[in-house]
Parts: structure tokens; C-alpha cells; sequence
């Protein structure tokens, strides 16, 4: 887990106090006084069998660091008691103050503090814009020292401002302001007793219970209201919920005025965009499920309704946030791949065995209408959230109805593929749909400096869970082997009983944060889930016109959307003011009512 970090400014006053009697600083001479930096180190610093090969790993090899200079020793009576290495990036203008340390046996005697003094004094005169440090919870006494002497919290990494609400609540501190990585404000940040959560209402029972748990689960939200019209699934809720504190509702234009700062969307697929422009016009934030719009004139009327309400929308696709894509998208980001060249993401679900539950036995659910194209945001959407580039260009396959499709009553192809180029030329493949034989969830992309891949879900290494890099050290230095990766991070405890593997937790997670104004939280904004949804509709019409490669259309553009702002269609046949087309390319199959009947009957059979 990563640590936290802290920054001290020049003009934070400075505790001045005189060493108290023997002791003195002194600089680090040489091999000589490496025994006594070791011993300081010990406790919580270095490991308990460090040696010399252990200092030079921890100080002599960093580029930024000159040991004779840089490395101070706190003195008792001319014996080292304890150590702090400060010293100024050589890249930037930013100090840090590392490796505090202070002997087993004086320590809470308040030393630190002089530690502490010396190196913010000693960098502010070398003009630096900040003072940086990394430590953790448990070293209570540091923290304490550090909050004391000015250090301010560091937004930085994924978790970072609720971890630093527990250690205000621990020390009692009501408030103090918190910093981004690049020193500018973030925000006010308070205990953990005083956060305020995040109202939350839910609009469908069923899938909806993810966000529901999540609520349950995490101290930064609140589960208010819940609508739904299904008197079961509302009875299943509490049963399973302190539901003191939730309105139910069937009745969304009620449910929608409750006093709430959100709303979750878990209705129907092909119905997301127009309870999400009400949501935000009634003043919520919006975080949708798959999928976002079903045709084009639901897709700009959505952005516009974003950028013309202000509210926060976010898209819910759990995939990107799956351990293998998430630790991608970080590498990525980080610039370990190097430039992006290729990609591609899977995701093949036999759901033959619970399309009764799933689909209601509905011949015209959205489920059995849909094309196969349209559900392609799990194999994509992983891709393009690592790229963070919009797709141009798509040429799409579709493989056949097959007898699977027929017993389900699902009047699409078994899957469909698409053949995506980026802006920068990059290409992906997306391979995805409800009929094929077998399962699987699997990512790989390419760059200039090797691979990254996840598990496939046949050997048996945990699936989606586990990425293998092939990295090398520069473009073209081809010195890469394979090797596992470590996906965990700060949630990755709390998130292995949710659903999706964990995936779920992160939805809801970076939703609240970016409510509550972080703008490092990792969300899928309006515009990237058009890029993640239209390429998939603009395959189906690749297919359509006889395979031909089809420019899809930059909704960012207020120009661009004009050209769409009326094209309704879709494979939606129960909205009478939309062009409906057919949801296979050869013809939507004739499926017997038979089918139906006898899908009714197994699943009225499996609720009893």
C-alpha cells in the first residue's frame, strides 16, 4: 500500500527551540559512521538484518543524493542518536527530508522534532517550492511530529484523503488543509467523525444492490432512498439492510425530489439516458450502468444535459477498474509500456444458464433485442481507459445466430468484434457478446517498450486478477522477461467479497471522491463512455453496409453533434418514436413462442 506523503512550505513557522544540552548535528563522514546509521535505522526504517548493501539500496544510489552532504546525524554527547538525510531534486526545485530516525533507546524524548527544524530550515534557504516526505499510519509518533511541524497531507494516490480522515480522528484533529501532488490546494479536510456522506438514492432494486452494499460497506455514503417496483426485491432490501433512514419509492418523478446528492441508475440498459437528464436537471449527480444511451439522439441530448446542468456524470464500467486493466491503466500512465500500439480485451459470456432470470423471459426485453454489438463496453471500455485516446475509425464483424442464441429467445449474433483505430493510429480488438461456448474476460496491450497482460480465465492463475508484464528497460532495448505483477492497492482488501472482481467498489469509490471534488479520481466521464459505446454501434453499421469502415463521430464537437442530434436509431422496438432496425444483420430469426413458454417455466420453477 502506498505510503502517505506530506509537504512542509516555506513560510511555515519553524520550531526554533536551542538543542538541549549535549546534543549537536553532525555530517555523515564516510564508511566509518555507517554501523551507527544502520542501528538508528533499524526500528521501522531499514530491516532488522540490514547491512551495508541495505544503506547503499536505501541512500548511496539515489542520482539526487551526495551522502557527505545531503546526511545529518542528531548527537548525543558526540555519539550518533539519530539521522535525516535532506536534500534538493536535482530536476526540480522541491527538497525532501528522508530517513528520519531516531535510536531505539532516546526515543520519547521529542527529538524528532530538531530533525525536523533542522531540514526545513536548511531547504527553505536553498529556495525550494516544498518540502516532501513519505512515511506510514503506524509510525503514530512521526506523523504526530510532522502534523505538528506544518506538513500538510498529500492527495496523491487512491484513498489517500480517507486514510488521512482516520489519522486526524486518531490524533483528534478537527481539520487542516490538504494538498494535490503538485503542491497546489486541494481542500479542507477533516476528521473522520466529522465527514459528511454522501446521500445516495438507487433506481432499480436488482443490480442495484452493488451500490446499495457499497453504502452499507463505506463511511463516505449513505443509501436515502431507493426506487423500485417490484415489491419482492424492495422486501429482500429489509431484510437485508438498516433501512431506517431509506424511503422506498415506485414512482420515479417522486423518487427523484427526494433529498439526495445522487442517484444511482440500475433500471434497464436501453433507458439509462433519459432518467439521467432528469437526475441531473432535478440537481443530482449521475452514475449510470451500462449502457449509456441506445442511439444518437440520446447521446447528445445526455452531454448537452451534462454541460448544461453542471452535475457530475459518471459511467459505471466496473471492467476498467478490474485488478489486471486497473494496474494497466497505472503502468500505462506511468510510462512503463511506452507508446501505445496495440490492444485488445474480451469479454465471451455463455449466459445460457441464467438468461430466464436475466432477460424475464421477455421476447421483447432489451436483452433479447439488443445487437450483439451494442454490450461492448467490457472488452473495450478497459482499453480505451488505459489510452485515455478517442476512437476514430471502426470496422465490425458479426458471427452468426446460432442454436445457443435460439434456446435463450435472443435475436442477435452470438458475439460481435470490432477492429478500432485510435487518434495516435494505435490500434484495438474487442471481441464480445452473450453466445458463445465458452467464457472469457481477458486484456493484452502492446507498446514500444513490451506488453501487458492479464491471466486467461483456463490457466487457472486467477483470471483478470493477474497481469504479467513483459517490460523493457527502454524503446528498443528488447531486455524484458515476464513476470507477475502486484494488482493490490489501498482498496483491494475491502473490495474481494464485491462483485466483478472488486471491480464494483471502485465504481462507487471514485464517484464519491469525484463529489466530493478530487480531481485525481479515476471516473469515466460523459465523453469517454460515448467513445467506449459507439464504436460498438458503429460496427453494427459497418456490418450493415457490407463491412465497410465507418468514422465515428467526436461528440465533443457541439458541430459534429448536430449532424446526429435527431437519429434515433436503435433495436429498440418499444419506443414508438424511435427507427428501429433489425438486431441481426441477416434479419431479426423467427424465435418460436414456444421458447418463451419454456423459459417461463424454468424460471417459475427455480422461484419457487
Amino acid at each position: 500500500m502506498a505510503q502517505l506523503k506530506m509537504y512542509w512550505f516555506p513560510g511555515t513557522p519553524i520550531d526554533d527551540s536551542p538543542l538541549p544540552e549535549g546534543y549537536s548535528f553532525s555530517n555523515y563522514k564516510g564508511a566509518e559512521d555507517m554501523p551507527a546509521w544502520l542501528e538508528i535505522c533499524k526500528n521501522g526504517l531499514v530491516p532488522d538484518d540490514a547491512d551495508e548493501k541495505t544503506f547503499d539500496n536505501y541512500i548511496t544510489s539515489w542520482d539526487d543524493i551526495d551522502p557527505l552532504k545531503d546526511l545529518f546525524f542528531l548527537d548525543y554527547n558526540g555519539e550518533h542518536i539519530g539521522t535525516v538525510t535532506c536534500f534538493k531534486f536535482d530536476d526540480r526545485n522541491v527538497g525532501d527530508m528522508h530517513m528520519v530516525g531516531i535510536r531505539t533507546d532516546f526515543r520519547g524524548k521529542g527529538l524528532s522534532k530538531y530533525l525536523i527544524s533542522f531540514t526545513c530550515k536548511r531547504l527553505e534557504k536553498m529556495g525550494v517550492d516544498y518540502i516532501s516526505l513519505t512515511t506510514d499510519e503506524w509510525r503514530k509518533g512521526a506523523v504526530k511530529a510532522y502534523l505538528t511541524a506544518g506538513f500538510l497531507p498529500v492527495e496523491y494516490d487512491m484513498n489517500m484523503e480517507n486514510r488521512w480522515n482516520a489519522v486526524l480522528e486518531e490524533f483528534g484533529i478537527d481539520k487542516i488543509q490538504m494538498v494535490y501532488n503538485d503542491g497546489s490546494p486541494y481542500k479542507t479536510i477533516c476528521r473522520k467523525g466529522l465527514v459528511k456522506k454522501i446521500k445516495f438514492g438507487v433506481f432499480g432494486a436488482a443490480r442495484g444492490k452493488t451500490f446499495m452494499n457499497y453504502c452499507k460497506e463505506f463511511d463516505d455514503a449513505e443509501l436515502v432512498a431507493v426506487c423500485e417496483a417490484n415489491s419482492s426485491r424492495i422486501d429482500d432490501i429489509k431484510e437485508n439492510f438498516d433501512c431506517g433512514g431509506i424511503t422506498f419509492y415506485s414512482d420515479f418523478d417522486e423518487f427523484i425530489k427526494h433529498d439526495m446528492d445522487a442517484v444511482c441508475l440500475a433500471n434497464f440498459a436501453n433507458e439509462h439516458a433519459p432518467y439521467a437528464v432528469k437526475a441531473m436537471e432535478q440537481g443530482k449527480h449521475v452514475l449510470s450502468e451500462v449502457l449509456p444511451v441506445q442511439n444518437m439522439k440520446e447521446a447528445v441530448e445526455l452531454i448537452e444535459a451534462v454541460e448544461r446542468t453542471g452535475k457530475i456524470y459518471a459511467y459505471a464500467e466496473n471492467y476498467c477498474y478490474m485488478p489486471a486493466p486497473k494496474k494497466m491503466a497505472k503502468l500505462y500512465k506511468e510510462g512503463k509500456l511506452g507508446d501505445f500500439e496495440y490492444g485488445e480485451g474480451e469479454y465471451m459470456h455463455n449466459c445460457e444458464d441464467g438468461w430466464h432470470h436475466y432477460s424475464l423471459c421477455d421476447p421483447m426485453h432489451w436483452r433479447n433485442t439488443m445487437s450483439a454489438f451494442y454490450y461492448c463496453t467490457h472488452s473495450l471500455g478497459p482499453l480505451l481507459h488505459i489510452t485515455k485516446q478517442r476512437p476514430v475509425k471502426v470496422v465490425g464483424f458479426e458471427a452468426p445466430f446460432n442454436a445457443r442464441m435460439m434456446r435463450m429467445g435472443a435475436k442477435a449474433g452470438a458475439f460481435a468484434a470490432e477492429l478500432v483505430t485510435l487518434e495516435s493510429g494505435a490500434i484495438l480488438k474487442s471481441l464480445h457478446g452473450v453466445g458463445p461456448s465458452k467464457n472469457s474476460v481477458w486484456y493484452s496491450v502492446y507498446g514500444s517498450m513490451g506488453r501487458l497482460e492479464s491471466a486467461r480465465e483456463d490457466a487457472e492463475a486467477g483470471g483478470v486478477r493477474t497481469l504479467y508484464a513483459n517490460l523493457d528497460s527502454s524503446d528498443g532495448a528488447n531486455d524484458g522477461k515476464s513476470e507477475a505483477v502486484d494488482t493490490s492497492d489501498s482498496l483491494s482488501e475491502r473490495s474481494e467479497s464485491a462483485g466483478h472482481g472488486g471491480s464494483d467498489v471502485y465504481v462507487m469509490f471514485n464517484f464519491v471522491q469525484k463529489i466530493k471534488g478530487n480531481r485525481n479520481t479515476d471516473v469515466v466521464d460523459v465523453y469517454e463512455a460515448m467513445d467506449m459505446f459507439l464504436p460498438g454501434m458503429f460496427a453494427y453499421y459497418s456490418v450493415l453496409e457490407g463491412g465497410i469502415t465507418k468514422e465515428i463521430p467526436n461528440l465533443r464537437d457541439p458541430a459534429e453533434r448536430d449532424k446526429w442530434r435527431n437519429d434515433t436509431t436503435c433495436t429498440d422496438p418499444k419506443n414508438p418514436d424511435y427507427k428501429c432496425i433489425d438486431s441481426y444483420s441477416k434479419g431479426n430469426p423467427e424465435i418460436p413462442a414456444s421458447v418463451y413458454e419454456e423459459l417461463k417455466k424454468k424460471l417459475d420453477k427455480e422461484d419457487k
